[in-house]
Parts: C-alpha cells; structure tokens; sequence
C-alpha cells in the first residue's frame, strides 16, 4: 500500500520545511521554559501569594484577638458575679462563724474567700462550657476546650495540688513565654465602685487575652497545624516563620495593636451613641471593621482575581495553555497547511499527479504514502518537542506541578490536535484540484481554529478574573483546540481523555474520506 519512492519525494520536498518548522518550534520552546524557570514567574506569583496570606494570617490573628478578648472580659464579669455571690453564701455558714470565734476575724475572712473563689472557678467552668454549646460547639470538642483554656487562662486560678507551694495553675505557661502573670485581686476589687470593677475587668482581660493568643499560637505543634492548613498554597514551615507568626513578640504586637484601636473605638462609639444603635452592634460592625483582610477590603472581583493568580501554577500556563497550546502550535499549523496542499492539491494543479500515475503506483498507494508521510513527519515532530521539554523541565529550577508525566499527555495531546487538523487540511487538498481551493479550505479553517483559541483564551479559566473577558469564552466552542484540555491534564483530572478521542476519531474520519474521495474522483490528467 506504500510506495516508497514517492514516500522518499516527499521527505526530500517538504523535509527542509520541516526541518526549519521543528527547529524554529524547540527553540521557542527551550526559551519560554528556560525564561518562564528562571525564577521571575514563580517570584511574582510568591509575592502575590504571600501578600494574600500575611494579610489572611493578620486578620485570623486581629480576629482571634477580639475574640478571646470579649471571651475574657465576660468570664471575668461572670466571676466575679459569682464570688460576690459565693463569698456572701459562705458568710453565712456555721463553719465561717466556727472559724471566725476559734481564729479571729482575718482567718475568717480567709476562709470565706478561698471557699468563694473555689467555687467561683467550678462556676466559671460550667459558664464555659455554656457558651460553647451556645456558639454550636459540643461540650468536648477542641473549639470548647479553647474557649475553657481562655477563660481560665485570664483568671489563672490556683488550683488544690499547687496551692502548697504557693505556684499558680499556669505560672509555667507565663514563664515560658517571657511574661509575669498578673494575678486577679479578688480582695481589692470588692472596694471598687461599678465604674473602677469594670474598667479593672477590662485591663485585666485585655492583658491577659494579649498573652494567651500570642502563647497559644507560638506553640510548636499549633503552628505546625497551621502550617498544614497553608500546604495548599506551597507553605513551608521556613515560609512561615519567614512570615513572623511564630514570633511571640510579632503575634503580642498585632494582638495589642488591634486591642487598644478596639477599645478606644468602641468607648467613643458607646459614648457618642445614636438613637436605636446597640452596645452589641456597635461591637459587631467594630470587630469586622478591624479584622478585615486584604480581600476583603478589596471589590469582590479584584479579591477574587488576586486569591485566582496566587494559587495559579503560572509556569504550568506559560508552557501548557499558552505554548503548547497556541504558540507552539502555529509554525507546525503552517507545515501542516503547505505540506496538505504540496501532497495532494499542488501536484494535481501542477500536473506531476499524472506522471505518478502513469507509473504502477495506484491512487490508493499515493493516498497512503502521502497521508502516512504528513502524520509520520507531525509525529516525529512532537517527539523532539516532547524529549526537548523533558530535558528543560529537568534544568529549571521552577515551582509548578508540570512534571515528566504530564509533559508527556501534552506533546500527546498536541500531536493529536495536529493529527486532527492536519486530516482536515489533507482532505481539502485531497478534494480539490486546485491548491487555492486547498488553501482557502483547509488553511482557512485551521487558521480559523487557532484565531478562535487565541480569542477563546481571554475567556478562559486560566487567565485571572480581574482581566479575564467571560465573553470571548464563547470562541472556545468554535474550536477543535478547545479539546485539547491541558487545564485537565495539569489539574491530574481525567476529562481530557474523552477529548484526545475526539481529535483521534476527527483525524482518522478526515484521512478516511480522503482516500475514498481521492480513489473516486475524476482528475484533471
């Protein structure tokens, strides 16, 4: 079915073009990745991402500021409710009135004090525990054991084991973190006024709550799980220290900062208050307004836009979507359109398709040689491109998720566009007689295609929503290119599989028809 010397004129008609065409192709290709490793992309797109999530991280931080803050100051005003009410109980109590004719006055008023506070602390306890059901929270769960540990962390009781050496519960929490834990003064604030018991809860709460989240969020092994929550973004544990977080100091600082804008704002604000406004309001609009982040701060389009391109894999674009998929694609488009015509067309129009007739070499010998010399010549092509992009991806020193695997299924599914495509220019050449019909036809349409991608790109998922143009997504249907899928391919999904068997089936139906309509039509010989 092949004739091997019209196989061999064809190598020697076209092979200088091809040459020149696979050359020129992995050049460019060795450029963009060589260029897009070098390290420019991947910085850009690190300061973006590092951007968004320092801004992320200081807003959880600021939140979670106010957060244990208000925890704080209504465990304490639940506390100390509870001991004025505790110490008022045990004042009343045989063994209070026992206590104060064996031992006096002071030890009676010892007594009844460490008693109240006891059970003042049992109470603040079961309060905990009460708000964390309210706020949705299972009673042992590790958001209630937060909220426990802040509550009790702010009054830093005494507990029965540690009283005999005069230690407190958490002393050695203070002192690893560099701090004197303040102690709460249950004595000299029941000669308080209302106003002064309020004010001291708040100072009280404020430094304590500033030393708890900073503590806690320094801690080793909840760093660690916050730096697992950022795997996704590509954090390491050096980027996040690099980011400051696990830096007791930097954390107090932003947790401080937050807390004295907080309560300057909000006593101006309850002061200054307007008709029908809330205590409660005023704290909610207050907290959203100081622990806004970057992207929230932003309009929800340019946010949205920023979050896109700083988990994109740029140099997976740059090399997938944009060269493989339209600059890679547009000399092997021009050889594929020439090498068509050259085949089949040219040498009809020319008249040379008479004197290879006249020979013993059938129609269906030509169609085969010519066909298989394009797909073969296509193919060795993508070869080369695939093992140049292998040899590049093993130089650069880039962050993508392109790895051998995945350049591998994008030279396949490239071939196989230009499998597709170059059927549809052989059929053109292969209908007509004339090569301006074969040009117009074939090379109309591929060039078509590829105009159609390039548009179809600007609407697509890959370019980043502050630029992106959804409109021109609709050029993304008028296109066989739209069914090479790298996204997919990059994405380690499995729906360009059912796309490659497209182009394949497109292909093969072109090549098809071709040596059916060649063998049948009438030439002009």
């Amino acid at each position: 079915m092949i004739s091997k010397p019209l196989f061999k004129q064809s190598c020697k008609a076209n092979g200088t073009m091809w040459a020149i065409i696979t050359f020129a192709v992995c050049f460019m290709l060795v450029c963009v990745m060589t260029i897009g490793g070098s390290g420019a992309l991947d910085s850009t797109k690190t300061a973006i991402q590092n951007t968004i999530i320092k801004g992320e991280l200081q807003s959880q931080t600021e939140s979670r500021a106010l957060n244990y803050y208000e925890l704080s100051e209504s465990g304490l005003e639940y506390f100390d409710e509870q001991f004025k009410t505790e110490l008022a109980s045990v004042q009343q109590t045989d063994q209070f009135k026992q206590v104060y004719t064996n031992q006096g006055e002071d030890a009676a008023k010892q007594y009844a004090s460490s008693v109240a506070y006891k059970n003042a602390v049992t109470g603040l306890q079961k309060y905990a525990v009460q708000v964390a059901t309210e706020k949705g929270y299972q009673p042992n769960s590790d958001e209630a054991t937060e909220i426990l540990g802040v509550m009790m962390y702010t009054l830093n009781p005494m507990t029965k084991t540690t009283q005999t050496d005069g230690k407190y519960m958490f002393d050695d929490f203070y002192a690893s973190v560099g701090e004197t834990a303040p102690r709460y003064d249950v004595s000299g604030i029941q000669t308080m006024t209302a106003d002064e018991r309020a004010a001291y809860i708040s100072d009280y709460a404020f430094e304590n709550s500033t030393i708890f989240l900073s503590g806690n969020m320094t801690k080793p092994e909840n760093a660690q799980k916050i730096v697992d929550a950022l795997a996704k973004w590509n954090v390491t544990e050096e980027d996040y220290k690099n980011f400051g977080y696990e830096n007791y100091a930097t954390v107090k600082d932003i947790a401080t900062s937050v807390l004295v804008n907080y309560r300057a704002t909000l006593s101006y604000r309850i002061e200054n208050k307007k008709d029908g406004e809330t205590i409660d309001g005023i704290k909610a609009e207050l907290n959203q307004s100081f622990t806004q982040s970057l992207l929230s701060s932003l309009p929800e389009e340019v946010s949205s836009a920023l979050e896109d391109l700083g988990s994109m894999d740029l140099f997976g674009i740059l090399v997938g979507s944009i060269f493989f998929k339209i600059a890679g694609l547009l000399l092997p488009i021009i050889f594929l359109i020439m090498a068509s015509n050259n085949l089949m067309a040219g040498q009809v129009d020319s008249g040379s398709m008479a004197y290879v007739l006249s020979t013993p070499t059938k129609r269906k010998q030509v169609v085969a040689t010519q066909s298989l010399f394009l797909i073969f010549s296509l193919f060795a092509m993508f070869v080369l491109t695939c093992i140049t992009s292998i040899i590049c991806i093993n130089v650069v020193d880039v962050n993508t998720s392109l790895n051998v695997g995945k350049l591998i299924l994008i030279n396949l599914g490239a071939f196989l566009v230009m499998f597709a495509m170059s059927g549809i220019s052989f059929l053109a050449s292969s209908w007509s007689n004339r090569s301006k019909y074969s040009m117009a036809i074939g090379g109309g349409l591929n060039i078509f295609f590829l105009v159609a991608t390039i548009l179809g790109l600007f609407g697509s998922p890959v370019i980043p929503s502050v630029v992106r143009m959804n409109s021109l997504g609709f050029f993304n249907y008028l296109s066989i290119i739209s069914l090479f899928d790298v996204v997919s391919i990059i994405d380690g999904t499995t729906a360009f599989i059912w796309k490659f068997a497209i182009l394949l089936a497109v292909g093969i139906a072109c090549y098809a028809i071709s040596f059916v309509k060649f063998d049948k039509k009438d030439l002009p010989l």
